[in-house]
């Protein structure tokens, strides 16, 4: 019996061995475009989550004080930054105003003519309140308190304390 010589054949598995790595390739970089897209729907998806439940929130209190003017009903809070040189990252800032949020809901229900008369007690509340987020300690001081008509709004500023 006779074996044919490899020789023969050489080019087939030259082009054999292309196809293949290209194959390779191929799926990795489709590999890599679909896990990026797949994390930015991941992302917008945890911001839409964050904002229904910030919409549910503000409908209950706002259903809870629909007939009642002189109520407080809605709690905004925004983070400005302290200086431009440390920037706080969007799920940190987020996670603050959350957490400051969190612990003025005791005012939304009450009466507008109370919390303005005690404005000093809100913010002695929230000044130089110390958050742990991400393994770091942040301390928030309180910029100014808003009251009008019956919307609360209080900006703060945060800055990561060194230890």
């Amino acid at each position: 019996m006779r074996i044919p010589h490899f020789a023969l054949y050489a080019h087939l598995f030259k082009g054999f061995a292309l196809v293949l790595s290209g194959a390779i390739i191929g799926s990795a970089v489709y590999m890599s475009i679909h896990q990026h897209a797949y994390n930015e729907l991941y992302i917008q998806m945890h911001k839409y989550l964050e904002e229904n439940a910030e919409l549910k929130d503000d409908l209950d209190s706002l259903t809870k004080t629909k007939n009642k003017q002189s109520l407080v009903s809605v709690v905004n809070v925004h983070l400005l930054p302290k200086n431009q040189n440390e920037l706080i990252s969007e799920d940190i800032q987020k996670e603050i105003e959350g957490d400051v949020k969190g612990e003025l809901k005791l005012v939304i229900g009450q009466k507008a003519a109370y919390v303005r008369d005690s404005q000093p007690l809100y913010e002695r509340l929230i000044t130089q309140r110390t958050y742990i987020l991400h393994e770091k300690k942040y301390v928030v001081e309180v910029k100014s308190i808003v009251l009008i008509q019956n919307e609360l709004t209080v900006w703060i500023t945060a800055e990561e304390k060194r230890t």
